[in-house]
């Protein structure tokens, strides 16, 4: 039972700390890819990104099912905020749509935490 509970926690707690970290950087860098998606969403027509599915198998591939499970947790919930959104709660899907709103901050999509720490939360 403590494997779970730690498991669940990792998850929820240390996980987006680095979906915070890969977003962010995605912004600093300028990343096309990336840019491409935020242009999508202001065009409405976003398209279910493919390339975090590399990232899991490439975790699950390593062993590393801690990444794998974050990158999982990051890919659906920021799906479900595109094409599903009404199963997301409100302030999460909201926290969202300010990032493509202004896009300088609410880095983090499967947590309001790290924005909130690191003085992005908008």
């Amino acid at each position: 039972m403590y494997f779970i509970i730690q498991r669940f926690l990792e998850l929820r707690l240390i996980t987006p700390f680095y979906e915070y970290t890969a977003h962010y950087l995605l912004h600093k860098i300028k990343n096309k890819i990336h840019k491409k998606h935020h242009i999508e969403f202001h065009e409405k027509k976003v398209e279910l990104e493919i390339y975090p599915i590399f990232f899991i198998l490439f975790f699950y591939y390593i062993e590393n099912y801690h990444l794998m499970l974050g990158t999982t947790q990051y890919y659906v919930i920021h799906s479900l905020s595109h094409f599903k959104p009404n199963f997301l709660p409100n302030s999460l899907k909201h926290h969202h749509e300010l990032h493509h709103l202004n896009n300088s901050y609410n880095f983090c999509v499967s947590s309001k935490l790290p924005d909130l720490i690191f003085g992005t939360i908008l």
